[in-house]
C-alpha cells in the first residue's frame, strides 16, 4: 500500500534527521515506525514494562498493584509535588 501523509516541516525534517542517522531512504524509516507503532500490543506487555524498568518491574509485579492504581498513586504524587514546588521557589 502506498500512502501520502502530509508532515509538517518538523516533523519531515526529524524523519529525515532519523533516516540519514541510520542510512535508510526516509520513506522507509516512515513505513517501519508506522508499522512497528500499529503492530505494538495495546497497553504494557510483562517483558516491555520489564525492558523498560528492569527491577522496579519485578517490584511492581511482586506488589500485586495494578496499572490503574499505580497510575493513580503516581498522579496523586504528581499533583502533591506540584502544590510544594510553588511554595518552595518562593523561598
Amino acid at each position: 500500500m502506498t500512502l501520502s501523509i502530509p508532515l509538517t516541516p518538523k516533523a519531515e525534517a526529524a524523519l529525515r534527521q532519523r533516516a540519514a542517522a541510520v542510512g535508510k531512504d526516509p520513506v522507509n524509516v516512515a513505513a517501519e515506525l508506522l508499522t512497528r507503532v500499529l503492530t505494538r500490543s495495546a497497553g504494557l506487555t510483562q517483558d516491555r514494562l520489564e525492558e523498560i524498568c528492569g527491577k522496579t518491574s519485578q517490584q511492581f509485579r511482586s506488589s500485586g498493584m495494578t496499572e490503574d492504581q499505580l497510575g493513580q498513586e503516581l498522579e496523586d504524587i504528581k499533583h502533591t509535588d506540584r502544590a510544594i514546588l510553588p511554595a518552595e521557589r518562593r523561598s
